[in-house]
């Protein structure tokens, strides 16, 4: 009987197991989809916020706009991590290593990288040159013409850099094909500056990846990688590697199903929380448990960025172990938000800066500080959402195609 009972319990562990591998070695991990959207949105938010609420995010910046119960909520803690813009970029970076090296790390198969490698360019390329041709035409035809009138009434910092001038077709189009790339040029849609972080860092992993194929002592590699890459962002995606390297070639998923227990989870999210809100640094540190964050004798931004580091990779550790999350995360319309979350992030901004601040103005004729922000972040997000479902059928899904065929051609 007790070996009977003794079977059942192991043959129980090892279906655990195997569902947890199951779900990292899927085709599509929707849950990391959804992750991407959620991403997104914390994104469109944070860009809403600083157009319109700019004092939230710097609490003692005097003759900034901002409102008292957005500053308390959304600086810091409690809901910090929602308007966390920083945050999710980094997430993205990190998702970008695992997402791209994961299958990899299960087969061994350098066909695998080659493929990614072939698809790279014209997947991030064509729905940059359109989005850069877009903002060309909606900066030159006078769509960002409220900009200057949103800086007027919340003296936002970011809204005072963007859009002061006037752009020309040779310039849009050096900007679309390699001036992105090559020189940042990202004047007609700031948020591109993470365009040349993503083709880069792709690389990055996709080659070192090859390098240390079956390599005993590659955990050497990755130390030194991360050493060599310092505090930039290419960590991250050096971070995402070593997870699907760590989820598909150890025990590390089955070791975590069958002895962490929930607490566990519940204290590593906490801390997340904690992390993912943490502020840009400004003077409003003092008093709060973020200055105990603050690393002796290293700079504060550069402090910030380790622990934003150390945040992603420990939400998305606990993401790929945690059943529970992934059957949440897998929620339909979170896959769906998901799946725009590309076209969500490259269109948002020059809808906030078009129509939001249309919006805006307008509604500050008749309404408070709050209130017109309230209406023009959801003329943003309304629009955005709109505008994504097409921008994925018409663009991104294009692009997919096209990478896919030069891929398969050039891979016979």
């Amino acid at each position: 009987m007790f070996v009977k009972l003794q079977s059942f319990i192991l043959g129980r562990m090892r279906l655990r197991g195997a569902k947890g591998r199951k779900a990292v070695d899927g085709k599509k991990l929707g849950y990391l989809e959804s992750i991407r959207g959620l991403a997104a949105c914390a994104v469109v938010f944070a860009h809403i916020i600083a157009a319109y609420l700019p004092g939230v995010a710097q609490q003692q910046a005097g003759d900034l706009v901002t409102n008292p119960l957005a500053g308390r909520l959304f600086y810091g803690l409690p809901l910090g991590f929602m308007a966390s813009g920083h945050f999710a970029v980094v997430l993205f970076f990190v998702l970008s290593g695992f997402v791209l090296t994961y299958k990899f790390f299960s087969s061994n198969n350098q066909q695998d990288l080659h493929r990614q490698a072939a698809k790279r360019f014209f997947r991030l390329a064509i729905p940059i040159f359109a989005i850069v041709m877009v903002a060309y035409v909606m900066v030159a035809n006078g769509a960002m013409g409220y900009t200057d009138r949103v800086v007027e009434l919340t003296n936002s910092p970011e809204a005072a850099r963007n859009y002061h001038f006037t752009p020309t077709l040779n310039d849009a189009l050096h900007a679309a094909s390699v001036g992105v790339f090559t020189e940042r040029d990202i004047k007609l849609n700031p948020v591109l500056w993470t365009m040349p972080i993503e083709f880069f860092g792709s690389f990055i992993v996709l080659g070192l990846a090859a390098f240390i194929g079956k390599v005993r002592h590659r955990w050497i590699v990755y130390t030194g990688a991360i050493v060599l890459l310092g505090d930039s962002y290419y960590v991250c995606f050096i971070l995402g590697m070593m997870l699907a390297d760590v989820v598909q070639r150890t025990k590390f998923v089955n070791f975590v199903h069958e002895k962490v227990s929930r607490v566990y989870f519940a204290v590593a999210l906490a801390i997340v929380l904690v992390i993912a809100s943490f502020p840009l640094p400004s003077n409003g540190l003092e008093g709060t448990i973020f200055e105990s964050l603050l690393i002796a004798n290293v700079d504060t931004l550069y402090a910030f960025k380790i622990w934003q580091y150390f945040g992603a990779i420990l939400l998305l550790t606990v993401i790929v172990t945690s059943p529970l999350l992934q059957r949440v995360l897998n929620n339909k319309i979170l896959v769906i938000l998901g799946g725009l979350s590309f076209a969500i992030y490259l269109t948002h901004y020059l809808i906030l800066y078009s129509a939001g601040h249309y919006a805006y103005v307008l509604s500050r004729g008749t309404y408070g500080v709050s209130l017109s922000a309230i209406i023009a972040g959801s003329v943003t997000v309304v629009i955005t959402l709109g505008v994504a479902v097409l921008w994925k059928k018409y663009i991104d899904d294009m692009s997919v195609r096209v990478s896919r065929a030069f891929a398969s051609y050039i891979l016979k």
